[in-house]
């Protein structure tokens, strides 16, 4: 496991978050190509830390991963490809699990079997699987939620 910590975001970090996303979210082969990288950076800068508490993972080399919750919605947790498995993503849902929300739900796609564990082994549970028709990638997907223990 790497060695990280995490720290809210700021506006300074859209770029370095971006540059985690973009790599990150097309490992996703199964998905369409629909932005640039620079949408990505602008998407981040303009919406995603406007909209979102953003909180980033931190190594040596920088920011290695992100959270972006709104209320109880996930909207977005991507860690760098260099990164995945190490531990990043782990600090950041387990942090969004404290931050005080009774619960958490996201969506994810039904393909990106790497993720879906993720979030099982974290006590996330499948409560709802569509076709894709809502999202901007019309790829099935499936929502979970997690839920603090009474």
């Amino acid at each position: 496991m790497g060695d990280f910590s995490t720290r809210p975001a700021t506006a300074d970090d859209a770029a370095a978050i971006a540059r985690v996303f973009s790599p990150s979210f097309r490992l996703l082969s199964f998905l369409p190509a629909l932005h640039t990288e620079e949408e990505d950076r602008w998407f981040i800068e303009h919406v995603v830390l406007k909209e979102c508490i953003v909180t980033v993972a931190e190594g040596d080399e920088g920011i290695v991963a992100f959270l972006a919750l709104q209320g109880e919605e996930v909207r977005m947790l991507y860690a760098h490809p260099d990164v995945i498995g190490a531990g990043a993503g782990s600090l950041l849902i387990e942090g969004a699990k404290r931050s005080g929300e009774a619960a958490l739900e996201l969506w994810c796609f039904q393909a990106n079997t790497l993720a879906r564990r993720f979030y099982e082994r974290h006590g996330f549970k499948a409560i709802r699987f569509t076709d894709g028709h809502d999202n901007e990638e019309k790829m099935p997907d499936v929502r979970y939620r997690w839920a603090r223990d009474p």
